[in-house]
């Protein structure tokens, strides 16, 4: 039996792989920084010492870094805090791992951010070798980590492997996102806590996954993904944003009366962002198989309610 350890498991994709991880056989070791869980280790990764300790106590298989600032628009306002969450806990990482368990695989996440989607093909079709961009505290921090990754990698020798995740979605996730957002809206006004509201600007299309296929892809990464390697992680379909939020509302009768979805563009006014998987699906056969307009989106939807009837939102 292979031993995990999930670092930020106390999160919505680390609450996530730890399900998929125990469900395929794993002894499964998680810590995080802030939880209330018994079950996860409170440790901050940050702290030099600390993180060195974790990684020799625990001296894992292959470790899964779900740990980081996920947000760009917060990256803005909290630069340094960002830089330092998803640049300086890799380092802390890496180098515990070469002192105490340099066998050990680690599978370090990035962002669909880092692409220069203006630069993709005419398709939509994003690539690996797609160019990157620097265009937020959050896209520099990631695409920062993977030099200093590979840096690391190349000097003590390290089993490193890496994403680059597009958007996923599922129950757990908090607001912040747009799906997330908007089923909080709806929430709130079924539930009389809110007034009628406008929608903002929805006219994009981008590559969305249920949360539990996206885990899957990186189990499936940490046992079958070559060394060195940084692999996309998408469903490879991409989802008119106006067609998602259209889902929502149609599952809400108090949203569907009292709301005004924009005007719908014409399916070829707009490039369809996708990833391209084809890497993921050749070294791993990873393929989505969650329907996330059937699936995903009622399933946050209810998430929301329920959170709204505890009082919680």
């Amino acid at each position: 039996m292979s031993k995990a350890l999930i670092i930020g498991a106390a999160g919505f994709a680390g609450t996530a792989l730890r399900s998929e991880l125990i469900n395929n056989g794993y002894e499964v070791v998680c810590a995080d920084v802030m939880s209330n869980d018994d079950s996860i280790i409170k440790v901050d990764m940050l702290d030099c010492a600390s993180a060195d300790k974790l990684i020799e106590d625990v001296h894992p298989d292959i470790i899964f870094n779900l740990a980081g600032q996920a947000s760009p628009f917060l990256s803005w306002q909290k630069i340094s805090f960002t830089m330092h969450l998803n640049v300086d806990l890799s380092v802390n990482i890496c180098e515990s791992v070469a002192r105490h368990c340099p066998e050990c695989r680690i599978l370090f996440i990035g962002s669909a951010n880092q692409y220069d989607m203006t630069k993709s093909g005419d398709d939509g079709l994003v690539g690996e070798n797609n160019p990157l961009i620097n265009d937020s505290p959050y896209s520099i921090s990631k695409n920062t980590q993977e030099e200093i990754l590979k840096l690391l990698g190349k000097k003590y020798n390290l089993d490193i492997v890496s994403t680059r995740s597009f958007n996923h979605i599922g129950p757990n996730q908090k607001p912040g996102f747009v799906i997330t957002d908007y089923c909080m809206r709806i929430a709130q006004l079924e539930a009389g806590k809110l007034e009628p509201f406008a929608y903002g600007n929805l006219d994009s299309w981008r590559d969305f996954s249920d949360v539990r296929d996206v885990v899957r892809a990186y189990r499936l990464i940490a046992e079958k993904g070559k060394k060195g390697e940084i692999y996309n992680v998408g469903s490879g379909k991409s989802y008119y944003i106006r067609d998602l939020i259209g889902a929502l509302v149609a599952l809400s009768p108090e949203a569907s009366s009292r709301t005004v979805l924009p005007t719908r563009l014409d399916d070829n006014a707009l490039v369809h962002f996708r990833s391209d998987n084809t890497k993921l699906f050749e070294d791993t056969g990873f393929v989505a198989e969650i329907d996330i307009m059937k699936d995903t989106i009622p399933s946050v939807l209810e998430a929301y309610r329920a959170k709204v009837k505890e009082g919680l939102l």
